[in-house]
């Protein structure tokens, strides 16, 4: 029985466009997947120490949930144990309808230009809660993962604000819908308390709930990059039943309204490019 299935090539680039790029600029990147939904990217880059330590970084986190993964195995090993660690039932020698705990991982390629690599993650634990997405962004010249503060000369301070305020907005906007949509005070009532917002609170406003406030020294949101923008994440976490009250965690920021610094200039002025090209 064959534990692994093939390596998928992802064909990022239009025909005859990688050999206008420099080396390096983009990675080809590859899936690795195990028998049951485990997939990983791995990364092929001129430079082999940047791609090693890309892929080190994401086979680390892909397996940072299981206890039984030998990290010294192949990447195709590594997958193979946390599959048997999470769905199959050694006494009963059967793999398990649903498995226990963290039951998938599959990962969508964001941005791959201009030495960027930026990647979104969604963690499935057996369909029991929401899915849980994270994002990582790269440096393919270093393999470095990048903070927000590689990318933007913005305050962080400023950043915070202006996606609180998003967030309000957003908040607010949900909680109007589901008062027009229901009616129903008991459910209003509810939605608002997942928002952290009073039941009839449905004017946007442009300071959050305290939980939300952001101090000047705060922690930068979680970011990913596409290429026209910067993507902040805030998300509202609910049981499964509270899901069709879910807002989007993501806040599109465009280039335009921000201040892009290293890496991300040429990004942002590749985007311009493009944007006037289209008129």
């Amino acid at each position: 029985m064959k534990w692994l299935g093939p390596l998928i090539l992802l064909g990022l680039a239009a025909p005859g466009a990688q050999a206008q790029r420099a080396p390096g600029s983009r990675a080809q990147v590859h899936t690795i997947a195990s028998r049951t939904a485990f997939k990983v990217p791995q990364v092929q880059l001129p430079n082999a120490a940047a791609a090693a330590r890309i892929n080190h970084w994401l086979l680390r986190y892909a397996r940072a949930e299981f206890s039984t993964v030998d990290s010294t195995a192949s990447p195709q090993r590594q997958l193979a144990q946390a599959a048997r660690e999470c769905c199959y039932d050694k006494d009963e020698k059967t793999w398990l309808a649903a498995g226990d705990g963290l039951t998938a991982t599959t990962y969508k390629v964001l941005l791959n230009q201009d030495y960027l690599l930026s990647l979104e993650f969604q963690h499935d634990y057996g369909g029991l809660s929401e899915l849980a997405t994270h994002h990582f962004t790269f440096d393919l010249r270093t393999g470095r993962l990048l903070a927000l503060t590689d990318l933007l000369a913005d305050a962080p301070a400023q950043l915070n604000r202006r996606l609180a305020a998003a967030v309000s907005r957003r908040l607010h906007e949900e909680l109007a819908s589901v008062v027009a949509d229901l009616g129903d005070s008991v459910t209003i009532a509810h939605v608002a308390g997942l928002y952290g917002l009073a039941p009839w609170d449905t004017t946007p406003q442009h300071d959050l709930r305290p939980s939300l406030k952001q101090e000047p020294d705060a922690s930068l949101p979680e970011f990913a990059l596409r290429r026209d923008a910067v993507l902040l994440f805030h998300p509202i976490g609910m049981a499964r039943f509270d899901i069709p009250y879910q807002p989007d965690e993501s806040y599109v920021f465009p280039f335009r309204r921000l201040q892009p610094r290293g890496l991300l200039r040429a990004v942002a002025e590749a985007s311009t490019r493009g944007a006037t090209t289209k008129k």
